[in-house]
């Protein structure tokens, strides 16, 4: 149902409930942007619904100022979030539903409060002869001016300026003629003593040279030799450097920021030396990396990340290619040989002579593996990598 009566006359509801279902969209598609939008847009379906039954859920006769005032926290809510437009047509709607509230009919109780009793024209009768006496006072007061001659009030201004000339006479009297004042005589400058010089600085007392430096002092040159170290890739002297600042000020910012440096600088040298199969230096890295952390409370979970990963790695050691004896060792063992030109051949090592190696070598072939037996010159190998057991 989307006509309605109000005033007397038939409203078509159709253009407000189309506008009103263009708002509750908006509000859905603002939904992410605040909470507070399915909530209008619950309280906009409520509103339509009850338009479009004509009637509230009770029963009675649409609310359209109570429906109104429900619109303006939602015009509220788009303007707050930047679309005034959106507010302003809102707004418009809500005046709508204000102009379609029925008038409220007063015409027979304001008829009824002017129209007359009895008792009240009776008592009306007095008052009107009442005002006619008092008319005909006024008639007579009128005229008794006339038969004085002049009217009080006239007398009574005259007397007030005549009063205000004498004070004014009394003053001029008691005060005298106004005459210039003159110049005031100038009064000589008293003389003031001269400011007194500024006191020069103190002359600073040179250092003694054999003076014991303060802490701070010996704070700040540990520190500055513990940077020096560090830049200078001496892991150790860097740690004793800090060991001594951090005697005087193990919490200073200072210190950890440096030992934060160190710890990355050592592991950093373990990840070199796993990458070259060295793993003996990579684990004496990770050693002092932790030693360092735990001297200055330092996290160690990227440590023990590092330890974690050289221990998944296939673990090699390399070998020269004039260490005949370390080959001769790996006799039977995986091996990676890398050869000068660049190329690479992966086996087992077979024999080793005094200027050649052999190695069993696995290739695939055509969707198998050939085993074949190649001997090597050692002078064209650049380094032997050996599978550690």
């Amino acid at each position: 149902m989307t006509n309605q009566k109000s005033n007397g006359t038939d409203v078509d509801l159709r253009p407000l409930i189309a506008r009103l279902k263009e708002i509750e969209r908006k509000c859905d598609s603002m939904g992410t942007r605040n909470e507070e939008f399915p909530l209008m847009k619950d309280r906009l379906i409520s509103i339509i619904a009850r338009l479009e039954a004509g009637e509230e859920p009770s029963g009675e006769p649409l609310a359209y100022r109570a429906m109104a005032r429900d619109l303006f926290p939602i015009a509220h809510l788009f303007e707050s979030v930047g679309f005034m437009g959106v507010g302003k047509e809102i707004a418009h709607v809500e005046r709508s539903l204000q102009d379609l509230e029925p008038a409220q009919a007063s015409s027979d109780g304001a008829g009824a409060s002017v129209r007359p009793s009895g008792t009240n024209s009776a008592a009306a009768a007095p008052a009107a002869s009442e005002v006619e006496q008092k008319k005909l006072n006024g008639e007579e007061n009128e005229e008794e001016p006339s038969r004085e001659g002049v009217p009080k009030p006239i007398l009574g201004g005259v007397f007030v300026l005549l009063l205000a000339v004498a004070v004014a006479a009394a003053i001029i009297f008691q005060v005298g003629p106004f005459e210039p004042r003159p110049d005031p005589t100038p009064v000589p400058p008293t003389p003031t003593a001269p400011l007194p010089s500024p006191t020069p600085d103190p002359t600073p007392v040179p250092r003694d040279p054999n003076a014991t430096p303060s802490p701070r002092e010996r704070f700040a040159d540990a520190l500055a030799h513990a940077r020096l170290s560090l830049q200078e890739g001496d892991i150790e002297v860097t740690v004793k450097y800090l060991s001594i600042a951090g005697l005087i000020d193990r919490n200073d910012n200072s210190v950890l920021e440096v030992a934060e440096r160190a710890v990355d600088r050592l592991l950093g040298q373990a990840d070199a030396a796993a990458a070259e199969g060295n793993w003996a230096e990579s684990a004496r890295n990770t050693t002092e990396a932790r030693s360092v952390a735990k001297r200055f409370s330092l996290e160690t979970a990227r440590i023990d990340r590092a330890e974690h990963r050289y221990a998944m790695m296939q673990q090699y050691r390399f070998v020269e290619p004039g260490d005949t004896q370390a080959l001769r060792a790996a006799i039977g063992k995986q091996v990676e040989v890398k050869l000068e030109n660049g190329s690479e051949l992966f086996g087992q090592i077979v024999a080793v002579g005094s200027s050649s190696l052999t190695v069993e070598i696995d290739d695939d072939v055509g969707g198998g593996v050939v085993s074949f037996t190649d001997e090597i010159p050692l002078s064209t190998v650049r380094w032997v990598k050996v599978r550690a057991e």
